[in-house]
């Protein structure tokens, strides 16, 4: 009985001590980060302002990319962006480039460098769309002029490709089969694959393009390929109707 006793007093002693400890260490109650408010009559220069403490703080881009500085850190410097985001895809505008790498980022990823950008419209990070918008008029201005504003529309918000809202009242939208060919991707998209591979434009990503592998390959040889594919996706965890799904995207790919 008196180690009984013993045992509950030693329990109840360690217990009421690391109460003790807890109530001591400070406490912090963590929030997500605010909605940065902004008026609807917000002047670029102002939406450029607003961009740029978002880039360094809320957004946490500077955590991975430099402006202008030797070795870049873990993703491109972002130096002279408003001019390079114009020549990264053909067909796009800088205003598509620079509007897909932030709510689409895996999509084009730029030689030598490795996916893994998050989607900032996406938790933890979670911009709205008009502070993507300040994002994307302050990069504007690394290496040239503002020119978005709170009315601007990208693809991701009602705008075209090719030029937002812009193109498609001027009839400059990208080619019928340009489109096509992005839009037959959905289940390489799904899947990972366009994350290596390129399936809308001959060239190498990562690993060579599926622009024309249906002209290449027969269905027997796209479904042997697959299944044998070594990847960080998992094809071998896919099912057999994701597996059709994939071959029958990939033979439609004629280039």
């Amino acid at each position: 009985m008196k180690i009984i006793v013993q045992l509950v007093v030693l329990t109840v002693g360690l217990t009421g001590f690391y109460m003790m400890v807890g109530q001591a260490v400070p406490q912090k109650e963590v929030h997500p980060p605010e909605v940065v408010e902004m008026a609807a009559d917000i002047s670029t220069d102002e939406l450029v302002e607003i961009g740029q403490e978002i880039f360094n703080g809320k957004g946490i881009c500077a955590t991975c990319h430099t402006i202008g500085k030797s070795g870049a850190l873990r993703f491109p410097d972002l130096a002279g962006i408003a001019t390079t985001a114009a020549t990264r895809i053909p067909g796009y505008t800088a205003l598509d480039y620079l509007a897909e790498s932030l709510y689409e980022p895996d999509i084009f990823i730029v030689p030598g460098f490795n996916p893994g950008m998050a989607k900032i419209d996406k938790p933890p990070i979670g911009l709205t769309s008009q502070e993507i918008l300040a994002v994307i008029a302050y990069l504007q201005t690394l290496g040239g002029t503002a020119t978005v504003t709170l009315e601007t529309k990208t693809v991701y918000t009602g705008g075209a490709l090719g030029g937002g809202t812009a193109a498609a009242s001027n009839g400059d939208a990208p080619a019928a089969a340009e489109t096509t060919a992005v839009a037959s991707a959905g289940p390489l998209d799904a899947h990972g694959c366009t994350t290596c591979h390129y399936a809308d434009r001959p060239g190498t990503l990562q690993a060579s393009s599926l622009y024309d592998v249906g002209a290449r390959l027969d269905r027997d040889q796209l479904f042997l390929a697959l299944t044998q594919h070594e990847s960080e996706q998992n094809l071998d965890q896919v099912t057999i109707d994701e597996l059709q799904s994939l071959v029958q995207t990939m033979t439609d790919l004629k280039g």
